[in-house]
């Protein structure tokens, strides 16, 4: 089975995406794990909309015009 990590992050300044694909589940979910600390150091979730769940992290900030996310796909 292929696995993909899926990351975009788009802020007033920036904006970033890339697709990951692994070789397994574990590198796949080591991807995920680094992405998903990137995007909790670069915004403050206290003053965002979070989504937090294993295979999908997300984060808006409608006021600053800041979102990212990073998803685990199986496929």
């Amino acid at each position: 089975m292929k696995y993909r990590v899926v990351f975009e992050f788009q802020s007033e300044d920036s904006a970033m995406s890339d697709v990951y694909n692994c070789k397994d589940e574990q590198a796949a979910q080591e991807k995920f794990a680094e992405l998903r600390d990137s995007l909790e150091h670069a915004v403050d979730a206290s003053t965002c909309e979070v989504i937090d769940d294993p295979n999908h992290y997300s984060v808006i900030n409608r006021e600053e015009g800041i979102y990212g996310y990073v998803r685990l796909l199986e496929g």
